[in-house]
């Protein structure tokens, strides 16, 4: 019986160590494009920079009443990254290929477009554009 409980222990231990390697995995992003520090980035390596805004989602078919949004504000992220001189654009984009674009100059300016933890993918929440500039499963951001 001890024996069994010892097993199910482990086994247990092992399913949860994989649960939060995949998840975590979920939570990165490539950055690319005409930036100085172009690579993987995670959304865990910004806790310490979250600020929540209140939005609503006011899409094509999806409309969500405005609520609170916890995050990483996208300036944040370029900022690290390194924007070079001249970049006037970035665009989002999605696992299933799905793309937007955001004039880079409005990005910077606010912290109305955050990067927020959505069921173990990366979504984009942003404050006061179209629903569909609410990219979800994000897979990369390219400056240019």
């Amino acid at each position: 019986m001890m024996k069994r409980a010892g097993i199910m222990l482990a086994l247990i231990v092992i399913s949860a160590a994989a649960l939060g390697c995949a998840s975590q995995k979920g939570l990165t992003f490539e950055v690319k494009g005409q930036v100085e520090r172009p690579g993987t980035y995670d959304l865990n390596d910004y806790k310490d920079k979250m600020v929540t805004i209140n939005a609503r989602l006011d899409g094509e078919v999806t409309h969500l009443p405005a609520r609170d949004y916890t995050g990483v504000p996208l300036r944040a992220v370029l900022k690290d990254a390194g924007v070079k001189g001249g970049a006037t654009q970035i665009t989002i984009s999605a696992s299933d290929g799905y793309r937007q674009a955001f004039e880079l100059s409005n990005i910077t300016a606010s912290d109305d477009v955050i990067l927020i933890n959505d069921n173990d993918t990366v979504r984009v929440v942003a404050k006061g554009y179209p629903g569909g500039k609410w990219v979800e499963m994000v897979t990369s951001i390219e400056v240019t």
